[in-house]
């Protein structure tokens, strides 16, 4: 029932003046957080060409946490020899890896360089955190890392000492030659299926703050009132039993229940009957009250002190 990170973004930007800074900068984040899926995409499509007849495991997608330390890995390969990290960027352009202050940076078609945050060190982080992981889980199995690049516009112009680095086309035959030189355990491990299931059960949802928290915007920037999904306009009322917009006529009467997930997105939880009201214009508490407890939201409190989360 939770918006996603880029519903939350479109949210945002939707609501607040087109051009403004924090608009500009939303939209930026939004086109990045998009090419990401598209590259995660592109690479479990890439992935169907790994064929490893001895034996393997791959779960995607993992949320993990030792202590206080939470990751994301976009892919971990297991096989009987090691496991592999394997992590995905979809940036374009000529890239470079600089070993000796251990920055990263693409030039574009204009000439144009950008200091990135290094996507080597992050393999480095999920290698350690993986190797503690398995250590406290008693997985005697070594970790190693390969960072996959998805753009077609990218050119590699050099690359990072310490972390196997390729374009997606070359993934697959750097997986095998990774695995090939790991000897055979000759310990007694784990089954692969036990790891995974392991791996599985253990998994932490990464909770995503807030976007006027993690961006530290105003909220008076924001725009009040329920958005159509049609036309893009802030002009949804209730009208008789149902739900309109009064620019183009659409009848929409899930749209009110996505302002409040919306809501939530923006700022967080748990909220007030009046914060929705203030959010979406809404002046009857009562149709408010109906439309948090009839949508199955969680509840705490009564009468005044109501206040709902999201379950």
């Amino acid at each position: 029932m939770k918006s996603s990170r880029v519903e939350a973004l479109q949210g945002a930007i939707r609501r607040l003046k087109v051009g403004s800074p924090d608009h500009l900068f939303l939209e930026k984040e939004l086109f990045n957080t998009e090419a990401g899926i598209r590259g995660e995409q592109r690479l479990r499509k890439k992935f169907i060409e790994f064929y490893f007849p001895e034996g393997y495991e791959i779960i995607w997608n993992n949320c993990l946490s030792l202590n206080q330390w939470p990751i994301q890995i976009d892919g971990l390969l297991l096989t009987e020899k090691v496991a592999i990290i394997i992590e995905s960027k979809n940036i374009s352009g000529e890239l470079y890896f600089d070993n000796d202050t251990r920055e990263f940076y693409r030039v574009d078609t204009t000439g144009l360089k950008t200091v990135m945050d290094n996507p080597a060190i992050q393999v480095e982080k999920h290698i350690r955190f993986m190797k503690a992981w398995f250590a406290a889980h008693s997985i005697q199995l070594p970790v190693d890392g390969l960072l996959v690049f998805t753009s077609k516009q990218s050119e590699l112009k050099t690359l990072p000492k310490n972390i196997r680095t390729c374009r997606h086309h070359h993934m697959i035959e750097l997986l095998f030659k990774i695995i090939k030189e790991y000897k055979p355990p000759t310990n007694l491990r784990p089954s692969l299926e036990y790891t995974k299931n392991l791996i599985e059960s253990n998994q932490t949802p990464f909770v995503q703050k807030p976007i006027l928290v993690q961006y530290s915007i105003k909220p008076e920037l924001l725009a009040r009132g329920i958005f159509c999904e049609h036309c893009d306009t802030p002009t949804v009322v209730k009208h008789l039993r149902s739900w309109r917009c009064l620019q183009c006529g659409l009848v929409d009467n899930h749209s009110p229940v996505r302002a409040v997930l919306e809501y939530f997105s923006l700022f967080g939880g748990p909220i007030s009957n009046q914060n929705i009201r203030d959010f979406t214009g809404i002046k009857d508490r009562h149709a408010v009250k109906r439309l948090l407890t009839l949508n199955d939201f969680e509840k705490t409190g009564q009468k005044r002190h109501s206040r709902y989360s999201l379950k």
